[in-house]
């Protein structure tokens, strides 16, 4: 991983790639010899290509969606409305597109975030935590929008009673803005989105990936969220939702195998090829070319923290889809995912790798 230094000179170099020494030295507050030296361990790791600065292209998957910062409230006893309520409290990066980028740049993926934050502490808070895990380059900030947050009150056994979410920073995600990214998806392996983006916005996102060919998944955030999912999905490789949310979007009551089945029929009419409905404890179903199965949930040993486990689902099943290409051991690698980190009070468990998750698999066995 690059050094806080050496992602301020990349940034520069992408910004004016014909920029000199001199020029690059003033603006990082480092002597020119210094610079030379890190564009000299750039080169070599391959980030830089010749002069002028030519970046290296990597397969990136581009994750659009919210970045927030995650304000987590467990009640000490029974909760209580209209009154006030004892609390441990914590902070931590949120946001259901940041964790899904953390996940995948703990599994080695090379990843850009696109999201949207103010010019604030809170986004230097989110940058700490996650610029060594995905590129944050490509962020819009806003001088008139604050950083998103969410508020979680959660009862002593980790489940979410209430919660309060500040989003409006992501309506600034505009078609316009969408379009002056486009450079990154003639490169891209995966895009992901999740839905605090606009439905306009996502429309042109589809656009752009179908224009380059480049595989989608789209990850609602909430119920309300779904309002923004474009009805035509054609080209769509995954939409990975929870019950509730297929509920919604279906207009159907999913309560037995037969409407089960329905609801992932109407979506695949759509145009998406991998359906997903996630149910909690109960499990998840999943159907391609029509055919719908089942997967048993796997039971944590103690749930620590609810966050975040849904966005480890999604992270750990694409990251085993794009190695293998098959939906059923990439479903598995994402309960798993889910599930070790219910246990953790961690929303992206810090011990996550690639080779740990696949020690992690072969254990189950």
């Amino acid at each position: 991983m690059y050094t806080e230094k050496e992602l301020q000179l990349l940034d520069l170099i992408r910004t004016n790639p014909y920029a000199s020494q001199v020029e690059l030295a003033e603006k990082l507050h480092l002597s020119r010899p210094s610079i030379a030296n890190l564009i000299s361990g750039l080169t070599k790791s391959g980030a830089i290509k010749g002069r002028a600065y030519v970046l290296a292209e990597t397969n990136s998957i581009l994750v659009f969606g919210g970045m927030n910062i995650d304000r987590k409230m467990i009640v000490k006893d029974q909760l209580v409305f209209h009154t006030s309520n004892p609390v441990t409290s914590y902070q931590t990066a949120g946001g259901v597109a940041r964790n899904i980028a953390e996940n995948l740049g703990r599994l080695g993926h090379e990843v850009k975030l696109l999201s949207a934050a103010g010019k604030d502490l809170e986004f230097e808070f989110l940058r700490e935590k996650t610029a060594q895990w995905a590129d944050m380059h490509y962020c819009l900030q806003s001088e008139n929008e604050r950083t998103g947050t969410y508020t979680a009150i959660l009862d002593q056994q980790g489940e979410m009673q209430l919660a309060l979410a500040d989003m409006e920073i992501y309506k600034s995600i505009t078609p316009e803005w969408i379009l002056q990214n486009e450079n990154l998806f003639p490169n891209a392996s995966l895009i992901v989105i999740d839905l605090n983006i606009e439905k306009d916005s996502i429309t042109t996102l589809l656009h752009l990936a179908k224009r380059y060919k480049v595989p989608v998944a789209i990850v609602p955030v909430s119920g309300p969220k779904m309002k923004n999912l474009p009805e035509d999905l054609s080209g769509v490789e995954w939409l990975i939702c929870n019950h509730g949310e297929a509920e919604l979007v279906t207009s159907l009551q999913i309560n037995d195998q037969k409407s089960l089945k329905k609801a992932h029929q109407v979506l695949q009419e759509r145009g998406i090829r991998k359906t997903v409905i996630t149910n909690g404890e109960n499990g998840i179903s999943y159907s391609e070319n029509d055919k719908v199965e089942k997967m048993s949930a796997m039971k944590p040993k103690q749930v620590v923290d609810v966050t975040g486990a849904g966005d480890s689902f999604v992270a750990a099943t694409l990251h085993c889809w794009l190695k293998t290409g098959t939906i059923e051991p990439a479903l598995k690698a994402g309960l798993l995912n889910a599930t070790k980190t219910l246990e953790s009070n961690y929303t992206v468990r810090p011990e996550l790798t690639e080779e740990g998750l696949i020690k992690e698999m072969e254990e189950l066995k």
